[in-house]
């Protein structure tokens, strides 16, 4: 399934409508002797709030809707859902964004220009969440905030999906068309080094957005890793070398500049074993073989994402479904490394004493 192509998530609308009626208003009540109001003169005022019955977070809900439907497979994972009912929850997603931005419509063309992330039916989202923001009680204020995360999201998405489509096609020519590899390495080197959506994602801080801007940035990072999963290493290395420089301050190491030329041995073990030291996780010095070391420099790496995952977790609303993704995104990453650590612990028991 093209995972690019379906990105959204279920957040409940927070609309509260002001109940209304043609009761005639109650009679005043009777002045008290001192000539105030009230049944009694010295009763306390009502310390009760009265309820603030207009929209609130509207936009805001609508950009996480968005971002569930653009996310698709990532959100859907991250809620539990798989199989066919992980497919139908993705459509759902993308088909209830479409009804809220094209007020009800259901239209083939919309529903899939909008998973396709196209021009136009991004204008038209963000556009939604500029007016939606305009008449909202809480977001008016963070209005322009709100319509430039929506963009940077889109923007990033965007360029997240032309390194998924490259990526994809080189892992075809592995397994189908080996006589179509070498154009298409070729033409891969672009869009996997292509991050400066990601960077502007990650760095966006406006109006109190900032920890929602970078966990979405750090879901669309993780998106890029496991792109790189089953790519030849020079091409790996492509696709993660600059967002791990970025996020960890790892060295970026000397790579060819013609995709074809096989990387010199070592440099891609040696990128990630000092990306995964970079993260905090260091390899263990009883890893002996390549194949392990590799593995545990993986595991580590990822690590790394899941705390910086859960510093953007404690941060955000739990009124969000993005709370619920990153925290269940965070465990499972936690539960990879510990499950890499407990096999290599199998092989080193001397390690444990």
């Amino acid at each position: 399934m093209n995972r690019t192509l379906a990105r959204h998530a279920v957040v409940a609308p927070l609309l509260l409508l002001e109940g209304c009626g043609s009761a005639a208003p109650a009679p005043a009540a009777p002045a008290s002797a001192n000539g105030m109001s009230g049944p009694s003169a010295t009763a306390p005022a009502s310390t009760n709030p009265v309820a603030d019955t207009r929209t609130h977070e509207e936009a805001h809900a609508l950009v996480m809707r968005a971002a569930g439907c653009w996310f698709g497979g990532e959100w859907a994972d991250a809620l539990g859902e798989e199989d066919s009912t992980k497919e139908n929850a993705v459509k759902a997603r993308c088909r209830d964004l479409e009804n809220r931005v094209w007020s009800g419509a259901t239209d083939k063309t919309h529903y899939e220009q909008l998973r396709a992330l196209e021009m136009n039916a991004v204008a038209d989202v963000v556009a939604k969440v500029d007016d939606t923001a305009r008449n909202d009680a809480v977001d008016r204020a963070r209005r322009d905030a709100l319509v430039k995360l929506t963009t940077a999201l889109a923007e990033e998405q965007r360029e997240l999906m032309a390194a998924r489509r490259a990526a994809d096609r080189v892992k075809r020519d592995l397994d189908h068309e080996p006589e179509k590899l070498t154009a298409d390495e070729v033409d891969a080197v672009v869009p996997l080094r292509a991050n400066a959506k990601l960077e502007a994602l990650l760095g966006f801080n406006e109006d109190g957005l900032g920890r929602e801007a970078n966990a979405l940035g750090l879901l669309c990072a993780l998106d890029r890793v496991e792109l790189a999963r089953g790519l030849p290493k020079h091409l790996k290395l492509y696709a993660v070398v600059d967002e791990l420089h970025f996020l960890f301050g790892v060295n970026v190491p000397r790579v060819p500049q013609d995709a074809t030329t096989k990387l010199v041995p070592g440099t891609w073990l040696k990128f990630l074993s000092d990306a995964s030291a970079a993260a905090g996780y260091p390899v263990s010095q009883d890893a002996k073989t390549p194949k392990e070391r590799d593995a545990l420099a993986w595991a580590g790496m990822l690590e790394g994402f899941s705390d910086k995952l859960k510093s953007d977790a404690d941060a955000i609303g739990d009124t969000t479904p993005l709370r619920q993704v990153v925290t269940v995104a965070l465990h499972r990453l936690e539960a990879e490394y510990q499950a890499q650590q407990n096999a290599e612990a199998t092989k080193h028991p001397a390690a444990l004493r």
